[in-house]
This record gives C-alpha cells, sequence and structure tokens, in this order.
C-alpha cells in the first residue's frame, strides 16, 4: 500500500511537470503569434522594399513603397512615416523625376521631409530654370535645416538668386555665401552692390578697401573711394566758408585756412582717382567731378576744359 501511494505521488508530480512545460510553450506560441500581427507585416513589406532598392529591383520596390502608402492612407497614418521620400527616392532612380517631384512634395506636405528632399527638388527646379520653384525650395532648406551639409551646399546659390533678383537683404543676410568669399573678388562685388542699393555708406567704405585691397583697379570700389573723397572735400570746404561767413574774425580767418587745407587735400586724392578713371573710360560723369575739382582749386582752364567733356 505504501508504494502504491508513493506511485501515485510521482505519477501526478510528473504530470504536473508535462501540464507546465506545455504551458509555457502555448504561452510562448501566443507571444510570437501576437507579435506576428499586421504591424510586423507592415514592416516586413518595409524592409522588402529597401532590399529591393539595394538589389537594384526598383520597381518592384517602388511598388512595395505604394502598397505601404496605400495602406497608410487608409489606416490614416501617413504623418508617422517617411514613405513619401523614400518612394520620391525609388521614382527618382528609375528616372520618372515627375513622379518623384509628387512624391517629394507629398513629403514636405506632411512635414516628414528631410534636407535631401528640398535639395533635390532644388536641383530639379534648377536644371527648369525656374528660379522662383528653385528659391521656394532653398529657402526652406536653410530655415529648417540650417546646419545640413546640403544647406551649406546650396547657400551660395540662393545668394546667387537673391543677387539676381534685386532681394537686396536677402542676399545681404546670406552674407558670407561660402568660407571664401571675402577673398572672392567677383562675390564681394556683388555684396558691395547689395550693400550700395541699401545705402549702407559705412559698410561701403569698409567693402572698397577690401576689394582695392584684391584688387587695386577696381572699377566700383575706385568710383566710390573718389566720390567719397570729393564729398568729404566738399563738405569741409562748405563748412569751412559758412563758419567764416557766420564769424568773419581773425581767428576764425586762420580756421577757415587751416580747414581748406584739409578739403584741398581730399580734392587731391579724389582728382587722382577720377583723373585715373577717365583716362580708362571718357565717362561724362568723371570728367563733371574733375571740373568741379579744377574749379574748387580755382584752376578755371581746366573747370572749362572738362566742363566741356562732361556735355
Amino acid at each position: 500500500m505504501p508504494d502504491k501511494n508513493r506511485n501515485f505521488a510521482l505519477s501526478f508530480n510528473y504530470l504536473t511537470y508535462l501540464m507546465q512545460k506545455y504551458l509555457v510553450i502555448l504561452l510562448s506560441l501566443a507571444v510570437l503569434f501576437v507579435g506576428g500581427c499586421s504591424p510586423a507585416i507592415k514592416l516586413t513589406k518595409n524592409q522588402q522594399a529597401k532590399q529591393a532598392f539595394d538589389a537594384g529591383k526598383l520597381e518592384t520596390s517602388l511598388q512595395l513603397y505604394e502598397e505601404i502608402i496605400a495602406a497608410e492612407e487608409e489606416a490614416g497614418t501617413l504623418a508617422e512615416a517617411n514613405h513619401y521620400e523614400e518612394a520620391g527616392k525609388t521614382a527618382e532612380a528609375l528616372g520618372d523625376m515627375t513622379k518623384a517631384e509628387s512624391y517629394y512634395k507629398l513629403a514636405i506636405y506632411y512635414k516628414t521631409a528631410s534636407a535631401d528632399v528640398y535639395q533635390k527638388l532644388a536641383a530639379y527646379y534648377r536644371q527648369q530654370a525656374n528660379i522662383s520653384k528653385e528659391s521656394g525650395m532653398l529657402e526652406p532648406l536653410m530655415s529648417l535645416y540650417p546646419e545640413s551639409n546640403q544647406a551649406k551646399a546650396e547657400k551660395a546659390r540662393l545668394y546667387q538668386i537673391y543677387i539676381q533678383t534685386e532681394q537686396w537683404e536677402k542676399a545681404v543676410t546670406l552674407w558670407p555665401p561660402n568660407a571664401g568669399a571675402a577673398q572672392d573678388g567677383s562675390l564681394l562685388n556683388t555684396y558691395f552692390t547689395a550693400q550700395k542699393k541699401l545705402g549702407n555708406d559705412e559698410k561701403l567704405d569698409e567693402l572698397s578697401a577690401d576689394l582695392l585691397a584684391l584688387n587695386p583697379e577696381n572699377k566700383a570700389a575706385l568710383e566710390w573711394k573718389a566720390k567719397a573723397l570729393y564729398n568729404k572735400g566738399e563738405e569741409r570746404y562748405q563748412k569751412e566758408l559758412q563758419d567764416y561767413e557766420n564769424n568773419k574774425t581773425n581767428k576764425q580767418y586762420k580756421i577757415m585756412l587751416a580747414g581748406l587745407d584739409v578739403a584741398t587735400a581730399y580734392f587731391k586724392q579724389s582728382l587722382k582717382i577720377f583723373e585715373q578713371l577717365y583716362g580708362r573710360e571718357a565717362d561724362k560723369s568723371y570728367a563733371l567731378y574733375i571740373a568741379n575739382i579744377y574749379a574748387r582749386f580755382g584752376d578755371e582752364p581746366n573747370a572749362k576744359r572738362y566742363q566741356k567733356l562732361s556735355q
């Protein structure tokens, strides 16, 4: 009897062990089944699309992405994914830029577009010579991804567009468009033009000096310097005469003479540059400045000569 009870206890324990083991297996299978529902299927299709793209099976890849997008549109989860950009990238690789553009624009609309999308569309519109659309891609690229390699690569191009379309204030805010801009005479000239259009005279004094340091024959910088010197001379000349007119004393007369010497020094520097410019190009405006300077010097023959040349 004791042996029978013992055997029964052993059988019961073994049965319990088997039941526990099968329960663990069933639970594991249940977890696998739950994990294998629709979300994993979508992820698997996404992986398949990427693998097909990497393998060069572009049509298959695009078809898979379009199936994913269709499912997302139906489920209303478009804003949670970035499959429009991937579909656009695949369409572009297939040479279908029209479809690629459509997908890239949808990626922008749903705010899932990377910096690449803006750069790709900008390049596409550049090929079409559509400056308006191109800048429409480059501007958000700069604002949304200012530190990206794409933004840095396109900054000079956007600056060029602003100069070309005479958007001077926007151009100035982008200066310098690249690391070597200050040593690039051509770029520095455009920046000089923008500042001149905006009437930033103090900045122009500095920029003209920079331009002449790069090229002593720079026409725009020489013109600015000559006119700036002339204006300084004329302002000082008028001031000294007016001050003496208001206070005709021996002391004020001496002050006037000293001030007129300063004005004369400005006029001489200006005259040298204007004569240099006139020698290169018989511009009537140069001749008029020269005539006025000779008039201030009391040199009537030269003043009359250049006055005629200015007409």
